[in-house]
């Protein structure tokens, strides 16, 4: 077999892994071979499953349905307005021929969810009571946030939350400006902090406190309780059980996601005590759900490597120094920071991978298993190495077995 047939055989794929791991690829495969009425509810199910879980950059339904369960034990309604946005998107999706393989994906579920789910938690701080015409302009943000994804795609920008938060932030100075609305002179929080029964609770009995260099008491307890919830707070959930969910359903998909995801809400809630954060702050989560993001983002969107993993680290780090220099002025503006510093920054370093042909920031398969991705890279870059020498090519010496598959 010639070293161009192995490289095109080495897209096949490899189940030596659990099959409900990684992007469940067994489940896809085998919804697409159906073809009737139920079967295609179930494959939108599973598209709107996989759009939960693709806000924290896991591609699994069975992610999506731990993180669908534990908010709708933890913030019910939250749920309801996040699966309403996120089927709306869906079918809008669907509607405007969107690119098959990112509705199968849930790419274009996640960006109308999160405009459901973080729309249930501010508004009523913002606005107050949902009335008309909030909910108006949340099934309107829903719109704009599809028809933004599509035109992002377009011109080739990554799949972020960039469609969410210009919808979102017009949603808001909407309502913010409203005559009818709360008093604006009240200041508001960068995200609103729901208080239920594991936000205290569970964490009252750790106590290991300790004082910084400003006096203030640290309860190092609480501060692995912000670094958890931090993962709850992508849905303006404070929640320990849930961010808890999040980081499994995270691991269930790719360990590497949910390590540099853990990494990245570490980083945060420790800058945010050097930087004289007011602590409640950081228990709370809030400075942890930004680099929480951007650590899973990038840990998914790179081929893994060591060069990558510092960038990673890097980004996270300035993620921190830019929501410190954001939230400056949108304090003034009494408007909350949503994922702003997470999407400028994550926006900024996946231009690192722009060359295809670069090989210290290689691009990822579009779908892949992180602890595979550099193995195949290698193998691959090995292979049209093969090609492009003349004197290799047509050589069946290798056992095709022993070249490593790369899993799409």
């Amino acid at each position: 077999m010639s070293a161009r047939e192995r490289l095109k055989g080495s897209t096949r794929h490899d189940y030596s892994r659990a099959v409900f791991t990684g992007t469940f690829t067994v489940w896809q495969e085998f919804l697409l071979e159906k073809e009737s009425v139920f079967w295609s509810i179930v494959r939108l199910f599973d598209y709107l499953l996989r759009g939960f879980s693709q806000v924290v950059f896991a591609n699994n339904p069975i992610s999506g349905l731990l993180i669908t369960i534990s908010l709708g034990v933890n913030a019910p309604g939250t749920l309801l307005l996040s699966a309403i946005t996120g089927s709306l998107g869906l079918l809008l999706s669907v509607l405007i021929r969107d690119s098959e393989e990112n509705i199968a994906n849930g790419l274009t579920v996640f960006n109308p969810l999160l405009v459901g789910a973080i729309s249930s938690s501010l508004i009523p701080s913002i606005y107050g009571p949902f009335d008309g015409f909030s909910l108006l302009l949340i099934i309107l943000g829903t719109i704009f946030s599809v028809y933004l994804a599509r035109s992002f795609t377009n011109n080739k920008l990554p799949f972020i939350a960039w469609p969410f938060n210009l919808a979102e932030f017009a949603l808001l100075l909407v309502l913010y400006t409203k005559d009818n609305g709360l008093d604006t002179s009240e200041e508001l929080q960068p995200v609103t902090r729901m208080d239920n029964a594991t936000s205290d609770a569970t964490t009252g009995n750790i106590s290991f406190i300790g004082e910084n260099a400003t006096g203030i008491h640290i309860d190092w307890g609480m501060m692995f309780h912000g670094v958890i919830v931090s993962a709850s707070q992508v849905l303006a959930v404070e929640s320990v059980i849930m961010g808890a969910v999040v980081y499994l359903a995270c691991l269930l998909c790719s360990p590497i996601t949910a390590g540099f995801a853990f990494l990245g809400a570490l980083i945060g809630s420790l800058a945010g005590l050097m930087l004289g954060i007011q602590i409640d702050e950081i228990y709370a989560g809030l400075w942890g759900y930004n680099t929480f993001l951007t650590g899973a983002s990038l840990g998914t969107l790179f081929a893994f490597s060591g060069q990558t993993a510092v960038a990673v680290i890097v980004a996270i780090v300035y993620t921190v120094i830019v929501q410190y220099g954001v939230l400056f002025f949108f304090r003034d503006l009494k408007l909350p920071i949503l994922s702003l510093p997470f999407i400028l920054v994550t926006s900024l370093f996946l231009q690192l991978r722009n060359n295809s042909e670069d090989k210290t920031f290689p691009q990822p398969p579009p779908i892949s298993i992180l602890q595979e991705q550099r193995r195949d890279y290698l193998a691959n870059q090995q292979l049209i190495q093969q090609i492009n020498d003349p004197e290799n090519i047509g050589d069946d010496a290798k056992d095709r077995k022993n070249i490593p598959t790369l899993d799409v």
